[in-house]
């Protein structure tokens, strides 16, 4: 039919008649394929790409018959005068370019084919311009791909831009792959990022040469505009993640292959991403689960540290270590120079669907679960340890070298690493994002993300797309308690109204009617004034105009959890609908049954998909039975059975020599009342006068007889290697059925998430959620976007949110604030050789403070802050924010209790602990005398019995700090600690000892009631939370007077607002003065007695009566040496002074 239907268009000459054939036969059948629907369904994607692509046809012929065609018709519709409907040439022109975009994106030879390029041009000059808006999106994209104007405007919004300029590159770089001088690095070095395997390969792993890595000045990158931005963005985002684990397994793949005599045992880096190594791997067997696919058994020695252990002692220091939990990700790398990446998974097997009959259930039940005593266990054995890896790429290379490694026999130096910290779902969504991109190159507002250098300047952000329509307007009675209120874009806006009628401040309602006033908002928040609540104000004035507007769902992006949590309770309180969060780490009730996956389950499916689940399910079932009989195979080649299979599909005649008189099950043949095993028999039974050595391809027709027993062992090698490979050959085509069924079933699932995602008004996802769900959100055509503490969010995921649906993008953040948080120092861009990749400059901030010679974006900034008391307030205004403004609520706020002042820094010279002279330990800084003095602080003002849950919380820079805090705490406090800070504490090797939990639900009897829950947490982790009393670790403390990261104005900026009451400061004055910040700060407070050696406390019953307790380091001559006696020592003449000051 759509063969006949592109015929019958094509030999139409006469225009009245391709008018006519094009209205009742072409039109539908363009409307029906571009359906929004359509074009958005998972299920329906391979159907629509294969008649695309057969309308594509051969060398794009009948695309171009159909296309000239419809530009005709479309030309003779939007001129014919006598025409009536409007409306029905503008859904011809949108259809018919959706058709067209798609049929280009899908066949990259449109791009070297001038047929195409000329449609484009007829299409833009026969259309009046008018109507073509309604496909500028779509005819924009069509001329991308196609390499044709690349200067059209987007939207119709898009300034002009210069001449496109060729490569440019800094002098004496060495450029990718085949552009580098010296030849490629290795196999996975490209010019084009898209062809770059996320994972490093094995001659990449093993290449000695450096990789290329591109500067962040968009002059000296050799690609121009978003596809340099693109390349940057995916290079050191991919270096930082994947270089840091690369170089550890480079190291270990040079250990094992020096000769086993000169080898060194593992070492555990220092720098770098932390690592742990099992020795002597050994490849065990194969298993298939039908939810997990692949999986292999490995075994490995013992850690050196269960020597002489019992199994409950073992099973207890696995479990504590949590080393090679579920997920974890893990390395194979062999002195064959093999490497493959592995995940470890549950061992016990996927149980069978329960939708089959009890018999065929317990059949399978029978044959997939295996008895509990078989499955690999780490610590059931004193030698050696087993565990369950699966695949993380399942490469027919790695597969087939496996099932040739197989077994204990196999004398191979083999090694297991280990990479604690380490999920791939966290970084390589995001970057095979990236990749996408860069083919399409459809990222909204790439004119002011990517421009061209020669637009600097100041910049006109034009209004949303979809408000520049005629008679549009916002409408914002939500903002003023129900009163009329109208913004129409590019219109004066009296904001009378809305000043008198709305619970916004100043700043908040400027900051609110640029957001709505620009396609690209960026909103700067700092600390305290109120950057959820406006986010808040504008979501829900956006909703308002959703259906007017046709906006789709808000999607609501934030970097943490926590942050995402917050925002989304406060829209479900203020009455928001139809709201969906995305995720499985929420920690809030109220969210619980908002989350997706419970919505999802109460849709049900469609007949067609339960039809096709169905089906899919069936044919999973097949391949699954037909991999079950291949099983036994893979993992013994050499068996007999799979030698006499092999013979009988390929040499038949030696197949009925061998096995033609009958065998039983085992291979053997019953002569004379003795059973004899018939393919031994015939390889060790060859007669000493033959001694022929003919070569294998003159025996495939020889009579197996007459064959020496060389002869016979070269032939029954030859057909083991045979066997073997047909074996491969099978196992590999039914992996790929596998992989294709999963995939389908997925989309499926999927299909059903979309159908609730298309229905809500508001979904709510992190960054790293977004990347992993990219597939579903890019189809629910959301035009507005808003990303909170955007200051804090890596570019690159920045710019995964920015979907190509997107109209309206809102980012809210501070840059003043902490910087995105990347591994690799060597990119940060406080660090002197980093700036030139600044890898952790954020989108929000480089559109602020641009590059010299490009434009700045007009940016709104919030100004009142209701957090901290003014004192406390005045340390970040004198220092970073002139403007902010005190709320007159917070002059109201209680003297801390027990405390003569409510700010104060407890000056002391105590040095920091000497670093571990144990490589296996963290390097992260500590200080056992400020650990000390923090216990006694916290002890007294939790005695006070004024502060509860969580009003007060503890801070420090350092992870190592923060264990040390949380084993002295925890004995006597309900400690709570983050997720976040949980997970890098594991990832840095800073587990407890003991291995105790460390939530705010177990512990000591001794410990305080829960309503004295302490927060102890990293600055790092902390940024949007706060509390009443904060006291600040700060660590260091030394005579070369380094700060270490604390020197940076972003994290000091985030250590010193967290505090609404009372703030205290524990730290080596002297040290932190040589950070121009530290030193502001400190001149305040010595200018306002807030700084000394004298802590000056409060009793709760004599509070007129002041009491001061001294606290100095000149008692330190008295002590020993050795740092941690001092410490305790003075911290017990601490905890007893203040106690004495409450009696």
């Amino acid at each position: 039919m759509i063969k006949a239907l592109v015929d019958e268009q094509a030999e139409v000459v006469e225009l009245e008649t391709k008018l006519r054939k094009y209205k009742d036969r072409t039109l539908p059948f363009f409307r029906t394929i571009s359906h929004p629907d359509i074009l958005s369904s998972l299920i329906l994607e391979t159907p629509l790409d294969t008649i695309c692509t057969f309308l594509f046809g051969p060398n794009g012929r009948r695309a171009i018959n159909l296309f000239k065609a419809t530009t005709s018709a479309l030309g003779a519709l939007a001129w014919d005068e006598t025409a009536k409907d409007e409306e029905l040439t503008s859904i011809a022109v949108t259809a018919s370019l959706a058709v067209l975009e798609r049929i280009v994106e899908l066949n990259q030879g449109a791009q070297v084919i001038t047929e195409f390029t000329s449609i484009v041009n007829d299409l833009s000059t026969t259309i009046p311009e008018q109507l073509l808006q309604v496909g500028s999106r779509s005819l924009a994209r069509i001329r991308q791909r196609l390499g044709v104007g690349a200067a059209m405007p987007l939207s119709g919004d898009r300034p002009p831009e210069q001449k496109r300029h060729g490569p440019v590159f800094e002098l004496g770089s060495d450029l990718p792959g085949a552009l580098s001088e010296l030849g490629p690095r290795h196999d996975n070095d490209h010019a084009n990022i898209f062809d770059i395997k996320i994972l490093p390969t094995t001659d990449e792993i093993q290449s000695p040469r450096l990789e290329y890595l591109p500067s962040s000045d968009p002059t000296k990158q050799y690609l121009p505009g978003l596809a340099g931005l693109l390349d940057r963005q995916f290079r050191l985002l991919r270096e930082d993640t994947v270089g840091q684990f690369r170089d550890a397994v480079q190291m270990e793949c040079k250990r094992l292959t020096r000769p086993a005599n000169a080898q060194s045992p593992p070492k555990r880096q220092n720098n770098g991403v932390r690592n742990i190594i099992y020795q002597n791997v050994a490849l065990l067997r194969l298993e298939f689960d039908r939810k997990r696919g692949l999986q292999v058994v490995a075994e490995f020695d013992q850690p050196p540290a269960l020597a002489k252990k019992g199994a409950k002692e073992r099973e207890k220091w696995w479990r504590n270590t949590k080393q090679l939990e579920i997920d974890a990700f893990v390395c194979l790398v062999s002195s064959t120079g093999r490497v493959i990446f592995f995940s470890v998974c549950d061992p016990a097997p996927t149980p069978p669907p329960k939708n089959k009959s009890d018999e065929e259930r317990d059949d399978r039940l029978a044959r997939y679960w295996r008895a509990s005593d078989q499955r690999p266990n780490l610590f059931k054995h004193a030698d050696r340890a087993t565990l369950m890896l699966s695949l993380v790429e399942d490469h027919s290379e790695d597969i087939t070298w496996i099932n040739g490694h197989l077994g204990k026999a196999r004398k191979l130096r083999q090694s297991l690493v280990e990479f604690p910290g380490i999920l791939l779902p966290s970084f390589q969504p995001t970057l095979q994002a990236i990749q996408k991109m860069s083919r399409t190159l459809d990222l909204p507002f790439s004119q002011f993300i990517a421009p061209d250098i020669q637009h600097a300047g100041n910049v006109e952000i034009p209004a949303p797309a979809y408000s520049r329509r005629p008679g549009f307007a916002f409408n914002l009675e939500t903002l003023t308690g129900g009163e009329p209120l109208r913004l129409t874009p590019g219109q004066p806006f009296d904001d009378t109204t809305l000043r008198e009628r709305s619970t916004l401040d100043d700043a908040q309602r400027r900051s609110t009617i640029n957001a709505l006033r620009s396609c690209i908002a960026l909103i700067q928040g700092p600390p305290g004034t109120g950057k959820s609540y406006t986010g808040v104000a504008i979501i829900k004035a956006l909703l308002k105009n959703r259906n007017v507007a046709q906006l789709g769902p808000i999607i609501c992006v934030s970097y943490t959890n926590h942050a995402l949590d917050q925002l989304l309770e406060h829209l479900v309180k203020d009455g928001v609908e139809q709201l969906i969060r995305l995720g499985s780490r929420s920690k809030s009730d109220l969210l619980q049954d908002l989350n997706l996956h419970q919505i999802s389950k109460e849709i049900r499916p469609t007949k067609t998909e339960g039809y096709e689940k169905h089906r899919l399910y069936e044919n999973l079932d097949i391949v699954l039975d037909e991999i079950e009989e291949l099983m036994p195979g893979l993992r013994d080649p050499a068996h007999w059975s799979n030698v006499k299979d092999y013979l009988e599909t390929h040499q038949n005649s030696h197949s009925q020599q061998l096995f033609g008189r009958g065998v039983d099950e085992n291979g053997f043949q019953e002569v004379k009342g003795k059973k004899f095993n018939v393919l031994n028999s015939w390889i060790n039974g060859a007669p000493k006068r033959i001694t022929s050595t003919r070569a294998v391809s003159e025996l495939l027709n020889a009579n197996l007889k007459d064959m020496s027993g060389l002869e016979r062992s070269a032939l029954h090698k030859h057909w083991v290697q045979q066997s073997t490979r047909e074996l491969n050959r099978r196992f590999l085509h039914l992996l790929d059925s596998y992989r294709h069924i999963r995939d389908s079933l997925k989309k499926c699932h999927q299909e059903l998430d979309l159908r609730c995602l298309l229905r809500a008004h508001v979904i709510g996802v992190t960054t790293a959620g977004l990347a992993r769900n990219l597939d579903v959100l890019r189809r629910v055509r959301a035009k507005v976007v808003m990303i909170e503490e955007a200051g804090e969010v890596l570019e690159a995921h920045t710019l995964t949110a920015l979907l190509p649906s997107v109209e309206h993008a809102i980012l809210i953040g501070d840059h003043e604030q902490l910087r995105p948080q990347i591994n690799n120092y060597e990119f940060q861009y406080d660090n002197p050789r980093g700036a030139k990749s600044s890898l952790d400059i954020s989108l929000f901030e480089r559109l602020i403070h641009p590059q010299s010679g490009y434009p700045k974006l007009p940016y709104s900034s919030l100004e009142v802050q209701r957090r901290m008391y003014p004192s406390i307030a005045e340390l970040i205004r004198s220092t970073l924010y002139p403007k902010l403004q005190d709320h007159l609520s917070v002059s109201t706020y209680p003297e801390v209790d027990g405390m003569r002042k409510r700010l104060f820094w407890l000056d002391h010279n105590e040095k920091e602990d000497a670093s571990p002279s144990n490589p296996g330990q963290s390097f992260s800084k500590t200080n056992s005398w400020e650990v000390e003095m923090t216990a006694a602080l916290v002890s007294h003002l939790v005695r006070q019995g004024i502060y509860r849950n969580e009003d007060i919380a503890v801070l420090t820079p350092y992870l190592g700090q923060l264990q040390k805090l949380k084993q002295r705490l925890r004995s006597t406090f309900a400690i709570v600690v983050g997720d976040r800070d949980l997970e890098d504490l594991e990832a840095k090797g800073l587990e407890d000892d003991n291995g105790e939990e460390t939530s705010a639900t177990t512990g000591s009897v001794r410990k305080t009631t829960l309503l004295n829950a302490l927060r102890i947490a990293t600055v790092d982790n902390f940024q949007g939370e706060e509390a009443k009393v904060i006291i600040i670790s700060l660590v260091r403390s030394n005579d070369e007077r380094n700060c270490g990261f604390l020197k940076t104005s972003n994290r000091i900026n985030v250590l010193l607002s967290r505090a609404r009451y009372g703030m205290y400061i524990i730290g080596n004055a002297h040290t932190a003065r040589c950070v121009s910040m530290w030193d502001q700060v400190i001149t305040i407070l010595e200018n306002d007695g807030n700084l000394g050696q004298t802590l000056a406390l409060c009793c709760p019953r004599h509070k007129g009566t002041p009491i001061e307790r001294t606290i100095r380091a000149t008692l330190h001559a008295a002590l020993p040496s050795n740092v941690a006696t001092t410490a305790n020592k003075l911290a017990k003449i601490a905890i007893q002074e203040m106690r004495m000051a409450t009696l």
